[in-house]
């Protein structure tokens, strides 16, 4: 059985003439400790699908369900990393994390806390920044803390809603590899969404493509098999990568060059004739009340002899 998944499932939003269908017959099938990233154009439902899996909003159509069950709600089992971090900003980095930590496992100690804690911030290294808060961290140090604290939780499955979107280059691709050394080490069942085709075949073990097919369905699975851990500095040059990259982006290029509709429009000329001007008398010209109108111009009849 898989851990999670989603069957046949579709949402829209609005109702009646102003309904908008965002996502059609979509389901996905996601095995424990898989590493799984969707990946689509901006705009065509990601947010919308990683929201059926974390239970954020339910399907108008199918079914989303973890473990057979099925997803009524947020829950602890699903730990949901956001684009904009969401830490509270009165709150130190220890304090974020262990406001979560001590929510989802009232029973423990508090040594056990806080040790528990301690050890997801040396996760992600941030050890020597424990005790500030967040306006005095960097963004990708913002974003490890959002990590860190969605890992303490233990969820079953860690949901993943363009994480590294907000943040450059450099410190993109630095958390790109440390999220992956933490997967390897804890084997924690990922669903990633990201618009970027390079940074999923680097991460992933399976990579979907989202079909921008209004409503959005979703591709066959491509699967990764290269080798881990992935070095980026060498993988750009590998035949391999280079195959499942073009692979991925002419599906979405040609899924997307699919939904271009051809529509007739009916436009109005303007209401004014073209003239010769070296043929225009210029004292006829400044005294005309203005350009010569269609609806002004008339059919005569002459009569010509023969």
């Amino acid at each position: 059985m898989p851990l999670i998944e989603i069957r046949n499932a579709c949402k829209g939003y609005g109702h009646n003439g102003s309904r908008t269908e965002v996502l059609k017959d979509i389901s996905l099938s996601v095995e424990e400790g898989e590493f799984v990233v969707i990946v689509g154009y901006s705009g065509s439902g990601k947010s919308t699908l990683i929201n059926l899996l974390s239970g954020l909003v339910k399907p108008d159509s199918g079914e989303a369900l973890i473990e057979g069950r099925t997803i009524t709600g947020p829950g602890p089992d699903r730990g949901l990393v956001f684009q904009n971090y969401s830490l509270l900003p009165w709150l130190t980095v220890e304090e974020n994390i262990a406001l979560a930590v001590d929510e989802v496992f009232k029973d423990w100690t508090a040594e056990q806390r806080r040790a528990h804690v301690a050890r997801h911030i040396a996760m992600v290294k941030l050890s020597h920044a424990a005790h500030k808060l967040p306006r005095e961290l960097s963004g990708g140090m913002r974003q490890r803390v959002s990590v860190a604290r969605t890992l303490a939780m233990n969820p079953r499955v860690l949901l993943m809603d363009e994480p590294l979107s907000a943040l450059d280059a450099l410190t993109r691709a630095t958390l790109q590899d440390e999220i992956s050394e933490i997967w390897q080490s804890n084997k924690t069942t990922v669903i990633w969404i990201t618009n970027d085709p390079d940074e999923a075949i680097l991460v992933a073990d399976k990579v979907i493509p989202l079909l921008p097919t209004a409503p959005a369905t979703l591709g066959e699975p491509i699967l990764v098999n290269l080798e881990r851990p992935r070095d980026r500095r060498t993988i750009n040059h590998d035949p391999a990568f280079k195959k499942l990259r073009a692979r991925l982006i002419n599906t979405l290029l040609d899924a997307k060059g699919r939904t271009k509709s051809k529509t007739s429009l009916k436009l109005n000329l303007p209401d004014i004739l073209p003239e010769d001007l070296t043929q225009v008398n210029s004292i006829e010209f400044l005294t005309r009340r203005g350009p010569k109108r269609r609806h002004e111009s008339k059919n005569e009849e002459v009569e010509v002899a023969a």
